[in-house]
């Protein structure tokens, strides 16, 4: 537990989280933005991905509130903590697009 302690206070992770998320990010969009994106295909395709990330996002904040009295301790904890389940957020939205291109 001592090694989730450290994590979650370094600030260095902290910033390795959040250049992550942005990367995540600029994936989703560079994919909505792309000419896959942009036909029938790929609208329903960026659709069904939020839906499931938005779903994912339901259950990461409501396991985010049952740690919060503990990420609340230090101002880094609590920055990691939102920053971790935005990463998540996006990471699942990024692999339910991956999975659903390739079912489809």
């Amino acid at each position: 537990m001592e090694w989730v302690n450290m994590i979650f206070d370094s600030r260095i992770f902290l910033t390795i989280d959040l250049v992550l998320g942005f990367l995540l990010l600029g994936f989703f969009v560079f994919y909505y933005v792309s000419k896959e994106g942009k036909d029938e295909r790929g609208r329903g395709l960026v659709a069904e991905a939020s839906l499931i990330a938005f779903v994912v996002l339901f259950v990461l904040l409501n396991v985010y509130c049952f740690f919060l009295v503990w990420l609340m301790e230090s101002l880094v904890r609590l920055a990691n903590g939102i920053q971790l389940v935005y990463t998540l957020f996006l990471l699942s939205a990024d692999a339910a697009l991956l999975i659903l291109r390739k079912i489809r």
